[in-house]
């Protein structure tokens, strides 16, 4: 199995109300992925309650069954979709794979 874990950093021109309405939508579009692309095998979706200033705001875990599926993934337009989102706003996001 292959874990896709993503963690994500809301840009900070947002205000307090702005980024818990995106943080809410963005964990909204990415926890009804699994059910538009069959390649997910398992998923969690968290939004960070923590207020270190080395917390992210949102994580998310993905499993596939091999590197192929993830790649199918990464190509999906529903991915794609929800990806043009996170770049336009999110300051930062960082991306860790791994075979268990």
């Amino acid at each position: 199995m292959i874990k896709h874990i993503v963690m994500l950093k809301v840009a900070l021109h947002y205000s307090d109300t702005e980024k818990v309405i995106l943080l809410e939508e963005l964990k909204a579009g990415l926890e009804s992925l699994p059910s538009k692309i069959p390649e997910i095998k398992m998923y969690e979706v968290g939004i960070n309650f923590s207020k270190s200033e080395n917390a992210y705001d949102l994580v998310l875990v993905f499993g596939f069954e091999n590197k192929k599926t993830l790649g199918s993934y990464a190509k999906h337009p529903e991915h794609i979709k929800v990806l043009e989102i996170i770049n336009k706003t999110c300051s930062e996001k960082k991306v860790v794979d791994f075979t268990l």
